[in-house]
């Protein structure tokens, strides 16, 4: 493993000496999820968690949380690089198993982006919006959260799930890149990230995201589309949609009901399962999924890692 795992010294943490986001971190979510999940792991530096996730597949674990301070070789969609600071978010990746069609494995997406916003307002107080397919937003269009969920099948059959959270907590002393800054939003500043229980915004993370997977197993996709319907703010908007090499402008006028999003254009309406969308404003495009964006951008590999 090419990392140090902060419980062993729990004097290193990457948000400084004492701060309660980081410090036992793993201890405590072990103790959290106890029950729930068969291995906790925080790693002060890891290459990503995704990787981890997918090796503890491979041993043949359930279920499994594994949590860095940060990542050296972080990727969204489409295998772009996507930047997670030392110390200055929540970067974690969730193994399961769900009981679900291949073809339902896309909902685990939705679950994942709805956890994330009724943890934040459950113990932030910070009411997040959605834009499609699963960016988390702050009231003022800047992004806070990315979601990366991949898959791998084995004989027809959904083998197991990975999803990754990258959760901006407060903006780092370095200064980004331009193009990120203007487009990268944080949920708290320096001091009220030192006094964050990291453990248990990740917790509430899970927990919401188990209970939000055992509800798509329960009774499909219906309940939870109207979720996040009333939150995605795509909906109503004069987009731009990137698709493979082809663009597309126009109204979005609504979401399917396998998640699709509805475009409705000069030529007619289309529907997209999974592309770059642009909101415009006042008639400039703006995009939080660009290859520098802060958080992972949503991927959904089929094909497994």
């Amino acid at each position: 493993m090419d990392s140090k795992n902060l419980s062993e010294n729990p004097n290193e943490n990457p948000s400084g000496e004492g701060s309660r986001l980081w410090s036992g971190l793993e201890a405590r979510l072990r103790a959290r999820l106890a029950g729930l999940v068969e291995n906790v792991e925080f790693h002060e530096s890891v290459t990503t968690t995704q990787r981890r996730a997918h090796q503890l597949a491979h041993e043949g674990l359930l279920r499994a949380v594994v949590a860095a301070g940060e990542q050296t070789e972080g990727r969204g969609r489409a295998a772009r690089r996507w930047e997670s600071p030392k110390g200055c978010g929540l970067y974690f990746s969730v193994l399961f198993r769900p009981a679900l069609p291949p073809s339902s494995a896309y909902l685990t997406n939705v679950a994942a982006a709805l956890a994330v916003a009724k943890a934040v307002k459950s113990l932030l107080e910070v009411e997040l919006s959605l834009k499609w397919p699963n960016d988390l937003l702050l009231s003022s269009g800047l992004k806070v959260c990315g979601i990366l969920s991949e898959s791998a099948i084995q004989g027809g059959t959904l083998d197991y799930c990975v999803t990754g959270v990258g959760l901006n907590l407060r903006e780092p002393s370095e200064p980004l890149p331009p193009e990120v800054a203007r487009r990268a939003g944080w949920l708290c500043s320096e001091t009220e990230s030192a006094k964050l229980d990291g453990a248990k915004l990740i917790a509430c993370v899970v927990e919401n995201f188990f209970g939000g997977v055992a509800l798509i197993e329960r009774e499909g996709a219906g309940p939870l589309l109207g979720e996040y319907r009333e939150k995605c703010v795509t909906v109503g908007k004069t987009v731009t949609v990137e698709a493979g090499s082809e663009t597309f402008s126009g109204l979005c006028v609504g979401i399917g009901g396998d998640g699709e999003l509805l475009l409705e254009t000069d030529a007619g309406q289309r529907c997209f399962h999974a592309a770059d969308v642009l909101h415009t404003k006042g008639g400039a495009s703006f995009t939080h999924t660009q290859a520098e964006s802060v958080g992972p951008v949503p991927w959904y590999n089929t094909n497994g890692f």
